[in-house]
């Protein structure tokens, strides 16, 4: 009986780590199928009538031409950094 109550109680104790520190979590289930699905974020862009590029998460107006991003959690949208010549 000791030994449930003990099994029990690490259990719970690491239950309540993982609660409180999810990064851990995310860590051990990263690449498993046990990982949430990544998010897909729209974005819409087009440019007005006087010509600024406009980017925002709702269509425009219609019959205003546009483009739709798609950008998923999971990876990088910033770009690289340009190699350097010696």
């Amino acid at each position: 009986m000791k030994f449930v109550f003990i099994v029990l109680a690490i259990l719970a104790a690491l239950g309540a780590y993982l609660y409180l520190h999810p990064d851990v979590w995310q860590g051990w289930v990263k690449n498993t199928p046990l990982a949430p699905a990544p998010t897909t974020t729209h974005i819409y862009k087009w440019q007005d009538a006087n010509g600024a590029w406009q980017i925002t998460d709702t269509p425009p107006a219609t019959g205003i031409k546009y483009e739709l991003l798609e950008y998923r959690s999971d990876t990088n949208v910033m770009p690289a950094l340009p190699e350097k010549d010696d």
